[in-house]
């Protein structure tokens, strides 16, 4: 009888233990937070807020009812300004509703992202917590647009950018993606530019950093004499959440 409990016992440990994995890798899979972005970037027709030439459907909730219409096509955008206007119409009163640019991130000179701050069931919810917007992804995927997380934006931009920057109140560097592991150094301030690297594992990202003098865009030094040193290690390049760890200039210096 001991036996059998013994057994029952190491059982119900390994089912949780696998249930605990499973849930980690989709929570990995589902992160919270992130950003709506072309499949190709050159592509003209969706300049300035990134949207599909012919809009996105919105949603109540995930695989719910259609309640309108995410697009820059109405009959009053118009004009040279008309790329940064972005309009909820509404299927039943066809109200049009403006969405301010500040709902959306800037992620080049003059170019913005949609952002997404919930993730379930192949919908992503968008704008802010005052209204239920949900896309499907699906639908983002077949008009050639991508949903990617904080994390993947880092690494896909990696040097297309001026450089990342870490939030208030810094980031520790470490040796190793995990908090236990020595600490090489606090990086904070605008002097010590991030440089994300294609490794990570989990919300930690491999990164190469430069330390300068003085900042790059306010600095008489040429790169060589500006550089005091160069260090790599591993940062939470996003929260737990989802949410980015870094800053950037959109529009270099």
């Amino acid at each position: 009888m001991k036996t059998k409990t013994v057994t029952l016992i190491v059982l119900l440990f390994t089912l949780l233990i696998s249930c605990s994995q499973e849930n980690q890798v989709e929570v990995k899979h589902e992160r919270q937070n992130g950003l709506i972005v072309p499949s190709n970037y050159e592509d003209e027709d969706i300049c300035c807020i990134y949207l599909p030439k012919d809009g996105l459907n919105v949603f109540d909730q995930p695989d719910g009812q259609k309640i309108g219409i995410l697009t820059k096509n109405i009959e009053s955008n118009t004009g040279t300004e008309a790329g940064y206007r972005v309009y909820f119409v509404d299927n039943n009163s066809k109200t049009e509703t403006k969405i301010e640019i500040a709902n959306f991130k800037e992620i080049g000179y003059e170019s913005f992202s949609i952002l997404y701050f919930e993730r379930k069931d192949g919908f992503v919810r968008i704008i802010n917590q005052s209204v239920d917007y949900w896309l499907n992804e699906n639908e983002i995927k077949n008009k050639k647009f991508r949903v990617i997380d904080w994390q993947q934006f880092f690494m896909e931009t990696s040097g297309q950018l001026l450089g990342f920057y870490a939030n208030n109140p810094g980031i520790d560097l470490k040796s190793e993606p995990t908090k236990n592991s020595e600490t090489k150094k606090l990086l904070e301030g605008e002097l010590f530019e991030i440089t994300p690297t294609n490794e990570s594992s989990g919300n930690w990202t491999r990164v190469k950093v430069k330390k300068y003098k003085e900042h790059p865009c306010e600095t008489e030094l040429d790169a060589k004499d500006n550089l005091e040193y160069e260090i790599e290690g591993w940062i939470e390049i996003i929260s737990n959440d989802g949410k980015p760890n870094l800053w950037y200039y959109s529009r270099g210096c």
